[in-house]
């Protein structure tokens, strides 16, 4: 009996150790493809953000001067290996962390369902952080030099490469955490709002089926891009700060209060529009892969 136990309880391990796996790979390829989707939308966000009203009265008018001077290769993909590669860690450690932390809180926990997917999103996005704040240091800093270069007048890198030298020359290998403390917020907060929405969505969908059967492609697709808007609806403001703290090189609290002196709380929102709009296809391409690629493998 004992060794039957102990047999049971290895093969339970070994089916955690595979689901994990299978976590990694499908997350990382939802991340790769939802982040090629939104990654334009994304450049104009971050130039909302860190540029005064004055250079972008509108988001329009972002987009037509990047159109114009740049292009659409070198204006608003500008930069776009870094967040790739990055969308590819940061939703595999979502998903994997996620789905393990919800394992644990079942076998070990008393926790009801709803609290289960609020722990276990809260500490997905902490985790995630931790891979993302030197991606995003990165595609933040590239995706406005060419505006830095043409409009102040400075020379800064325009490659991936170069970029992380600068970075490091000029504040060491911490200084890739640039804006840690922002990233944290806007995760810790966003996989909360990003899971839940997702999950209760889908199982209230779900279960409408009189049938039984799995969920439905428009269903996945609207639980997805729900949880997008939902998602960046929730932490907008610590995004705009993160983006600061990335490109200007300064602290959370010195970033408040230069958005509050110039354009007052409206300026914490600035290309949330833009934003909202890129969430929904690029949401709902992330849970679909995922949940698709889940099926297969």
């Amino acid at each position: 009996m004992e060794s039957e136990g102990v047999a049971i309880a290895e093969q339970k391990d070994r089916g955690l150790k595979s689901k994990a796996l299978r976590d990694i790979i499908n997350g990382s390829i939802a991340g790769a493809f939802g982040k090629t989707i939104e990654y334009p939308f994304d450049t104009v966000k971050v130039r909302l953000q860190t540029q005064d009203a004055k250079v972008f009265p509108t988001t329009w008018s972002c987009i037509k001067y990047t159109y114009k001077n740049e292009g659409i290769l070198r204006g608003f993909f500008q930069g776009i290996g870094s967040p790739v590669f990055g969308a590819s860690l940061e939703n595999a450690v979502l998903f994997v962390s996620y789905n393990q932390c919800s394992q644990l809180l079942e076998r070990h926990s008393k926790v009801s369902p709803l609290q289960q997917i609020l722990l276990s999103g809260a500490l997905a996005g902490s985790c995630a952080s931790l891979v993302l704040t030197p991606v995003e240091l990165v595609k933040c800093k590239l995706q406005v030099s060419n505006l830095q270069n043409s409009i102040n007048g400075v020379k800064k890198p325009t490659k991936i490469i170069p970029t992380i030298k600068t970075v490091l020359q000029e504040r060491g290998f911490l200084g890739l955490w640039q804006g840690q403390s922002g990233t944290f917020i806007r995760e810790s907060f966003g996989g909360v709002a990003w899971f839940s929405t997702y999950e209760i969505l889908k199982n209230y969908l779900k279960d409408r089926h009189e049938d039984g059967r799995d969920s439905d492609t428009w269903e996945l697709l609207l639980s997805g891009a729900t949880a997008g808007l939902a998602y960046n609806a929730s932490i907008f403001p610590a995004d705009t700060l993160k983006s600061m703290m990335q490109t200007e090189n300064i602290g959370l609290l010195q970033c408040a209060k230069r958005v509050i002196a110039t354009s007052g709380i409206a300026g914490f929102y600035r290309g949330l529009g833009i934003t909202l709009i890129r969430a929904v296809p690029a949401n709902a391409a992330v849970f679909y892969t995922y949940e698709s690629l889940s099926k297969l493998i």
